[in-house]
C-alpha cells in the first residue's frame, strides 16, 4: 500500500487540520485522498489509540503519533491540538467508524479552532447516514437527522410525537432499545413505511423495509438480528395528507386567533406544520375570523 501511495502525486499536506472520513466497515471504503492525508500528517487524532491502530496498520500506515480525543476531553486537550498547529503541524482527525462529528465528539474541538482563526480542511469519506439514506426507499428531499434518541423512553417519545410530520426523519439506534423505539413508532405515529439499516457495508448488510407493524414484527420473529447499531428512517406524510383531523387543524386555527397571530401568519404556520396548501389554511383562517367578528 505504501508502494502504491509513494507513486501516486500527493499534495503536500498544510498546517491545518483534516477531518478524514473512514470505513465504517468495508475496508474498501477509504478514499486515496484519505490514505494520503493519514500517511503525510504530522499527527492522527483519535477516539480510541486501539480501534484507529488497527485500521492504520491495515494500510501500512506505521510509527504515526496518535493523540487521543473524544467525549472526556476537556479544554486542556483542545488547547494541546492548538499548540500543535500553532507550531506549524499538520493533524488529521477520525473517529472510530465513519466521518468525524456525526454523532461522534469533536464539535468542541472544531468550533474552538475555529475561534482561534486556525484552517480546517474535509476530507470527505464513508458515513452510515448518506449510506442508509441511499438504499432507504424512503423520500429524503427533506430530512431531519436525530443523531441517537435519548435513552429515556419517556422522553423519546416526546421527541417522536413532537416532530413536524412534512419531514422524514433519521436516526441512530442500538440493538437493546431498537424493540422498545419501534413500539413507540408503532403506537405514536399513523403506519408509515419505515426503513431500519444494519451491518452497512458488511458481509451482512441488510435494509428491512415496509410499514412500521411489518417491521417491528420482522425483529419480533429474528430476535438474532438485533445486534449492534442501526440507522432507523421513518417516512414523512405525504404531501396533501395530513395525520391531524378537520377539527384538529380548525382548533389550532382558533388557538393561534386568540393569541392574537394574524390570518397571514398563520396560514404561513400551520401550512408548514400540517404541510398543506397555505392558500387553503389562508382560507380557513379567514372565514373563522370574520365568523368571531
Amino acid at each position: 500500500m505504501q508502494d502504491f501511495l509513494k507513486n501516486l502525486k500527493i499534495q503536500k499536506v498544510e498546517n491545518a487540520l483534516y477531518v478524514v472520513g473512514t470505513p465504517i466497515g468495508n475496508l474498501g471504503d477509504i478514499t486515496i485522498r484519505a490514505l494520503q492525508t493519514l500517511e503525510s500528517v504530522d499527527f492522527i487524532i483519535c477516539e480510541d489509540t486501539r480501534t484507529s491502530s488497527i485500521l492504520l496498520s491495515k494500510f501500512e500506515i506505521i510509527k504515526k503519533k496518535l493523540l487521543i480525543y473524544n467525549d472526556f476531553s476537556d479544554s486542556l486537550s483542545r488547547n494541546k491540538i492548538l499548540d500543535k498547529l500553532k507550531n506549524g503541524n499538520s493533524l488529521a482527525l477520525i473517529s472510530d467508524a465513519g466521518t468525524p462529528l456525526i454523532s461522534d465528539p469533536g464539535y468542541k474541538l472544531i468550533s474552538f479552532l475555529r475561534q482561534e482563526q486556525q484552517k480546517i480542511i474535509c476530507v470527505p469519506g464513508p458515513s452510515s447516514l448518506t449510506a442508509s439514506i441511499s438504499i432507504s426507499g424512503i423520500p429524503c428531499d427533506n430530512f431531519l437527522f436525530l443523531g441517537f434518541l435519548a435513552s429515556s423512553k419517556i422522553q423519546k417519545q416526546q421527541t417522536i410525537t413532537t416532530l413536524p410530520h412534512n419531514y422524514s426523519f433519521v436516526f441512530f439506534e442500538v440493538a437493546n432499545r431498537l424493540h422498545e423505539t419501534l413500539e413507540i413508532i408503532k403506537k405514536t405515529l399513523e403506519n408509515r413505511n419505515i426503513s431500519v439499516a444494519r451491518e452497512l457495508t458488511k458481509l451482512h448488510e441488510e435494509v428491512i423495509y415496509g410499514k412500521v407493524e411489518e417491521v417491528f414484527d420482522f425483529f419480533e420473529k429474528n430476535p438474532q438480528k438485533l445486534r449492534g447499531e442501526f440507522v432507523i428512517i421513518v417516512e414523512k406524510i405525504a404531501k396533501n395528507q395530513s395525520f391531524f383531523s378537520n377539527e384538529e387543524i380548525i382548533a389550532e386555527i382558533e388557538n393561534s386567533l386568540k393569541k392574537g397571530k394574524s390570518v397571514k401568519d398563520i396560514s404561513l404556520e400551520l401550512s408548514q406544520i400540517f404541510d398543506l396548501n397555505k392558500k387553503e389554511i389562508y382560507k380557513i383562517a379567514l372565514d373563522i375570523a370574520k365568523n368571531k367578528k
